[in-house]
Formats: C-alpha cells, sequence, structure tokens
C-alpha cells in the first residue's frame, strides 16, 4: 500500500511537469479604442489646433491653423460577479502633425529650431493615464443595494447649482470616493462622494493656493469636496435634496512643526523664546476657502400633461483675509469668488403644460430668482443650463462665475453667468406634423443693480463690462473690444433690465433624404441706468439677429448644410466712463456657412466652412473692420 501511494505521488508530479500550452482568458476584459482627427484653419497666422486656449499662461496648443489626432484606449475588467474595473489611457491633444518627429524635449533654451526637442511635451502625443475606477456592488441588506466605486467620476450624480458634472475635456479627470445606494424599488436613493478637489479653478485665485500672492508654500494634498444626495420618489413625484460642501485648507504657518514655519525655533525676531510654544509633531489647518451649497428640488406631474418643477437653494461662502490675498484688487476684478464672506438663495419654478389641448401646442413657464452674492464654486462650467431661456449670448446659463469659455473651437456655444438674474421666461411650442415653431419671452431684473458698489476691494467686475458680447470674435484681452466678460455680473453703478424675444421655426420636407429649412429671429433689449447722478451715462442696447439654415439629406448617411445669419446692434452709450463720456457704436455682422455631416460604416465625418464680415462704427474709437474666413473638419472611428 505505501508502495502504491509513493508511485501516485510520482505520479502526479511527474505530469505536472510536463508543460502545458499557455491560454490567455481575455473573458473578463473588453477593449474600446477610438481616432479623433480635427483640422482648423482660418486666415490668420496663428498656429495650433484650438480655437479659444487658456488666456492666463502661454498655451502652445492654441491656433487657428492645424491638424491633428489624438487616440484612447479603454479598458474594462470584470473581476467578478460583483466588482469590475476600468481604465483610459489617451494621447496629449496637441500635437499638430507638422510636428511628427518631437520627442518630447525642450533643448536650447526653449528656442524653436528644426530639432525633435524644441516644443515640448504638449507636442509629442505623449499617452498619459486618464479615467481610473473600481466599483464594488454590495448587497446590504434585502432589498437595499450599495455601489461603491473608487476613482474617476464625471461628477455627474449632483447637480449644475451644486457640484456639477464636469466639461468634456475633464469628462473622468475627477476622482474620489462614491456612494450609491438604492432601497427598495428605487423609491429611495442616495449619493455619497469625497472629492480631491482640482489645484486648478477651484477656489480664489482659479486654485486652491497655487499662485496666490498670500501663500508661500500652497498645500493642496487634503484638500476635498464632500456631497450627498437624498433623493424619494414616490409614483406622484420626485424629491431630491443636494448639499455639497467644499473646503480648502492651509497649513498654519506659525505652528513649529510646519515646513517653513515663521516659528520654528519657538523664538520671535529677537531670538527671545515664544510662550506656550512647542512642537508636537503635529500640524494645525485653516480653511482658506469654504463654499457649502444646497438645494432642494421637486418634480410633480400631476396630469399627462402638467408638469411642475420647483427649486430652491442657499449658497455660503466663507474666505479667510490672511490665507488669500485679494483677487479682486490686485488681478484687474478677474476673480471667481467675491471677497467676503457671503450668503445667498437661489429660487426656480417652472410649469409645462405638455399639449393640454391636443392640438400641438404646449408651454412652459418658469420664475426665476438668483441672489446677488450667490455662488456655486464647484458647479458646472459648461455643457449644462439651469433656466429655460435662450439668454443674451445663445449658449446657456450657469449659477458661477467659474465659467469655462476656455478650450472650445468657435463653433461652441459661450457659457454666461446668471448670478442675479430676477425675472421669467414664457415659451410657446407648436408642433404639427413637419412644423416646429418656438416663440420665447424674458423678462430680466437683476438682483445685482446697486449704486456705489464696491468693485476695487469686494466684488469682481471682470474688467471688461461694457457693451454687448461678441462671442463670434472674442478674445480675452479684449483686443477686438468683444464687450462684456459672461462672467461680468457685478458694476460699480448699475439699474438694468431686459427682454428677450425669440421665434425659431423648423419645417422638415419629405423630399430625399429629408430637407429641413430652419430660421431663428431674436431681439434682446438691454437697458442701465447705470449711475443715479446723471442720465449721460444710460445704455440702451438694441440687438437684431436673424438666422437662416437649410439641411439637406442627399442620400442615407449624408447630410449637407447651409445657411446664413445677419445682426445689427445699434448701442447708445456703449463704452466708457462718467469722466470721459460716453460713445454711441453701431455694429452690423453677417455670417454665411455650410457643411456637411457624412457617417459611412462607423466612420464619422463633419465639416464647417464659414465667413464673417463685421463692421464696427465706434463714436469714440477707431472703426474696426473684420473679414474672417474658418474651417473645422474632424474625423473620428470608435470601436
Amino acid at each position: 500500500m505505501k508502495n502504491r501511494r509513493i508511485l501516485a505521488a510520482l505520479t502526479f508530479v511527474a505530469a505536472a511537469a510536463v508543460p502545458v500550452a499557455a491560454t490567455a482568458d481575455i473573458a473578463n476584459f473588453d477593449l474600446a479604442g477610438r481616432l479623433y482627427t480635427k483640422w482648423l484653419y482660418r486666415n490668420n497666422d496663428s498656429q495650433g489646433v484650438l480655437t479659444y486656449g487658456n488666456p492666463f499662461w502661454p498655451d502652445d496648443i492654441a491656433g487657428d491653423n492645424g491638424v491633428g489626432t489624438e487616440f484612447e484606449l479603454k479598458v474594462f475588467g470584470k473581476v467578478s460577479r460583483y466588482v469590475d474595473a476600468y481604465a483610459r489611457i489617451q494621447s496629449r491633444f496637441g500635437e499638430m502633425w507638422q510636428d511628427w518627429w518631437e520627442s518630447g524635449e525642450r533643448k536650447y533654451g526653449g528656442e524653436l529650431n528644426t530639432s525633435g526637442d524644441s516644443v515640448g511635451l504638449n507636442r509629442a502625443s505623449y499617452i498619459k493615464l486618464r479615467g481610473t475606477w473600481v466599483r464594488a456592488t454590495i448587497p446590504f441588506m434585502e432589498g437595499w443595494t450599495n455601489t461603491v466605486t473608487i476613482g474617476s467620476s464625471d461628477l455627474g450624480m449632483f447637480n449644475p447649482w451644486s457640484i456639477g458634472k464636469v466639461r468634456y475635456i475633464d469628462r473622468d479627470n475627477g476622482k474620489g470616493i462614491f456612494i450609491h445606494g438604492l432601497v427598495g424599488d428605487g423609491i429611495f436613493s442616495y449619493d455619497l462622494a469625497m472629492i480631491a478637489l482640482p489645484k486648478l479653478y477651484v477656489g480664489p485665485w482659479w486654485s486652491t493656493g497655487i499662485g496666490d500672492p498670500s501663500l508661500t508654500r500652497p498645500f493642496f494634498s487634503q484638500d476635498w469636496a464632500y456631497g450627498a444626495k437624498l433623493t424619494v420618489a414616490p409614483d406622484w413625484g420626485t424629491f431630491t435634496l443636494v448639499t455639497t460642501y467644499t473646503n480648502d485648507i492651509e497649513v498654519d504657518m506659525t505652528d513649529p512643526d510646519a515646513v517653513g514655519s515663521l516659528y520654528g525655533a519657538c523664538t520671535d525676531d529677537l531670538g527671545n523664546p515664544i510662550a506656550g510654544c512647542e512642537k508636537d509633531h503635529a500640524v494645525d489647518y485653516f480653511s482658506r476657502y469654504q463654499n457649502l451649497v444646497a438645494t432642494l428640488e421637486s418634480q410633480i406631474e400631476p396630469l399627462d400633461w402638467l408638469s411642475v418643477n420647483t427649486l430652491f437653494g442657499y449658497s455660503m461662502g466663507r474666505i479667510d483675509p490672511r490665507l488669500t490675498a485679494n483677487g479682486v484688487a490686485l488681478n484687474q476684478g478677474v476673480s471667481p469668488v467675491v471677497y467676503k464672506d457671503t450668503d445667498s438663495y437661489a429660487v426656480r419654478a417652472r410649469v409645462e403644460f405638455a399639449d393640454p389641448f391636443d392640438v400641438g401646442l404646449s408651454f412652459k413657464v418658469e420664475y426665476f430668482n438668483i441672489g446677488e452674492d450667490w455662488n456655486s464654486i464647484f458647479g458646472a462650467r459648461r455643457e449644462a443650463d439651469v433656466l429655460l431661456t435662450d439668454g443674451l449670448v445663445e449658449g446657456v446659463q450657469l449659477p458661477t462665475l467659474n465659467l469655462a469659455n476656455e478650450f472650445i473651437d468657435f463653433d461652441e456655444d459661450f457659457v454666461e453667468s446668471c448670478i442675479g438674474w430676477h425675472g421669467g421666461t414664457v415659451m410657446a411650442l407648436y408642433a404639427r406634423d413637419a412644423l416646429d415653431v418656438d416663440i420665447e419671452g424674458t423678462y430680466i431684473y437683476y438682483n445685482t443693480n446697486s449704486q456705489n458698489r464696491d468693485v476695487d476691494q469686494t466684488y469682481p467686475d471682470f474688467l471688461h463690462s461694457d457693451g454687448f458680447t461678441d462671442t463670434d470674435l472674442y478674445d480675452y484681452a479684449n483686443t477686438t473690444d468683444r464687450g462684456r466678460d459672461p462672467r461680468s455680473v457685478y458694476r460699480r453703478n448699475q439699474d438694468r433690465r431686459t427682454v428677450i424675444a425669440v421665434l425659431n421655426l423648423r419645417y422638415i420636407f419629405d423630399a430625399l433624404e429629408g430637407i429641413e429649412l430652419s430660421g431663428k429671429g431674436k431681439f434682446i433689449w438691454d437697458r442701465d441706468y447705470r449711475s443715479h447722478t446723471t442720465v449721460d451715462d444710460d445704455y440702451d442696447g438694441r440687438i437684431w439677429m436673424g438666422r437662416v439654415k437649410l439641411g439637406i439629406g442627399v442620400v442615407e448617411g449624408l447630410k449637407i448644410e447651409l445657411g446664413g445669419q445677419f445682426d445689427w446692434w445699434d448701442e447708445a452709450n456703449r463704452k466708457g466712463t462718467l469722466e470721459q463720456g460716453y460713445g454711441d457704436d453701431r455694429t452690423w455682422k453677417a455670417k454665411a456657412f455650410g457643411g456637411l455631416t457624412f457617417n459611412y460604416e462607423g466612420l464619422k465625418f463633419h465639416y464647417r466652412l464659414e465667413y464673417l464680415h463685421k463692421d464696427q462704427a465706434r463714436e469714440r474709437d477707431v472703426n474696426q473692420v473684420w473679414k474672417v474666413f474658418r474651417s473645422k473638419a474632424s474625423l473620428e472611428v470608435n470601436w
């Protein structure tokens, strides 16, 4: 018996030693790839692949003449029944095809030269790890499930008023710990989050301390935002409470344990011991900036054709002047925060009547009232909208000073701040057969109306606060006199009100693959009595816009588009000062455009070409003329 056991053991060892062909089990992997190429050309001498780059530091990817390609690879992993994982790597967008042998180095003093070591990593298409997460679904108890995500998120679980979904280019840069809970059949759910603050853009000086003149040692590795969302959804409505808290902390530089402490030796400037000062190998912290935002939103549909949405919000800002310099006073009024402690409110009520008479006619009515000191430092910056109105800049409206109108191309919408807006919108929508008609009327009175407001030390005016904003020919330095900054909600003297009227028409002809004829008319009356001490500075702007567009589906997958737009802006007392006087300006602008979209077997190609002609007659300045050709094309494949 013993010999048999020995023989069996030797047989097993011998069998195990026989080499077996290795096999890779890829059943728990899923891969997805994407190639995107963009052509951008204009009749100027800039070089790059992005129309609007970041205005605050040299950006070698911005420019209107260039072509570049980016690649991304997504890896999805199925770890087990309850655990999933994800990672995304992507090339750095910015390399032009003409940079075809750049190594990513920057030698020879950074001087542009013919070597492959002259431009830097932005133009070398290096691969960077972007989104990563691990997600576990944990059955907590019967009828109660928690999903825990550790890593990247687009932060879309909250709302634009609090912690907003990040813009597309940052879609998975945000990282943290996220818990989603679902109880029962979804009647009750919740989201909890702890999010690492980006050291860029969230906070005074557009950062969590970097670049702030008051900080010699910015400390950002313990800066976090915290969020909670509770949703109750019975059969007859949905109620959502969102509370978010953003906390930017800094080191107490009087603590002797802090690196670079003012009192590291526990002595004063004369060398005398400081009473009570002793090292305990622990460092104290202060909050540099805090922002708390809470919203309560309800969505009720008492009838099939009736929907009522209400939102109430509270915003609190706290700033420590010991830990941040005054961005209003020292940065030409360009600051994402008011330089004082603030408390404010927001109210929005929206009622929608979905074809109540069964004739194709629907209505939307909205009331909005956003306080003058409201701010959402971590709210949505673009690619979201909180109001019904078409607005002034024909984009979207968001309740923050921290808007993102950079890293976009000329054909993308701008975003404007609606802080301080108080008014209402009425819309009528008619849809019958092939015809769609939308009519909007909006009136805005401003909670920011004030006399002798302190825009020198407290309220940011963003330097450019006069005139209608020209988003077609925008530049951050305002060298083209493009008008008011979309973030400029505060002026020294303001007594303003605005009327917006919009008409949209669309008709689809049953021919070829569909022929769509659309038109838009818009009128804005913008009146600001400015200073109450005189009538000589009263602003009166009358803005007319008209656009017509024809889209033709030639064959399946191929659509061409032709159109034109004409604007006439009549602005009395458009720009100036009380001391120097104001001038009346007239602007007319014409735009002709065309393009095509081609979808073929997974290949997506888009092209747009436009000519823009603008004449600006300025009473107190030299007249200006623009004759601009510009185009954009993109080619994308996903697999």
